[in-house]
């Protein structure tokens, strides 16, 4: 009796175990693969890329301007958070998001990292280094797709900073890490290829 006892005891302890790993959720430096769906393309695509999440335990996605505490969360309950900060801050308004945590894969553990959307070709996370400016994590993002626009948004620490991409001195603007770009869609009366 005593030896089936111990062994549904380990059995158990073994499953609950096991279930803590699945569980464990996103941790940081874990990447997350995010697409939008339930909005326009060229909405989805200020949207659709890799994140990962900070040392702060938190991922910065574009247009919202605080950072979205992730840490813990499965991929869908992280799906459902993102849903709902983009419909509380009045950016969309019945998103849906699916979410596919990569722990860790595509960026080094612990390296910063500047998250660029909108109208680029590949949105996603560039790695961060020193005198990184708007125009070469643009151009690490696969540059300004077809739609993309003079406009650019660089969302930093709760603040958005607007930005006028035909403007070199704005091409040259110096990045953080952390820091999210957005490029805009471009406008009825501009010229593309500027």
């Amino acid at each position: 009796m005593k030896t089936v006892i111990t062994k549904s005891v380990w059995a158990g302890l073994f499953w609950i175990g096991c279930a803590g790993v699945v569980l464990a959720g996103l941790g940081k430096g874990d990447g997350v693969k995010v697409t939008l769906r339930g909005v326009p393309p060229e909405e989805q695509q200020k949207v659709n890329g890799e994140y990962r999440v900070g040392e702060s335990g938190a991922v910065h996605l574009p247009m919202i301007k605080r950072p979205l505490a992730v840490e813990g969360l499965n991929a869908e309950q992280f799906a459902r958070e993102v849903e709902k900060a983009y419909r509380d801050a009045g950016i969309y308004a019945n998103p849906a998001i699916e979410a596919e945590i990569l722990s860790g894969k595509g960026i080094a553990d612990g390296a910063p990292v500047v998250s660029v959307g909108g109208r680029v070709n590949h949105a996603g996370a560039v790695p961060f280094r020193k005198g990184l400016t708007l125009m070469q994590a643009i151009q690490a993002a696969g540059d300004r797709d077809t739609f993309g626009g003079r406009k650019v948004q660089v969302f930093r620490k709760g603040k958005v900073i607007p930005l006028d991409y035909r403007s070199q001195a704005d091409k040259n603007f110096p990045l953080e890490p952390n820091d999210s770009i957005s490029v805009d869609k471009i406008g009825i009366l501009e010229k593309s290829g500027g």
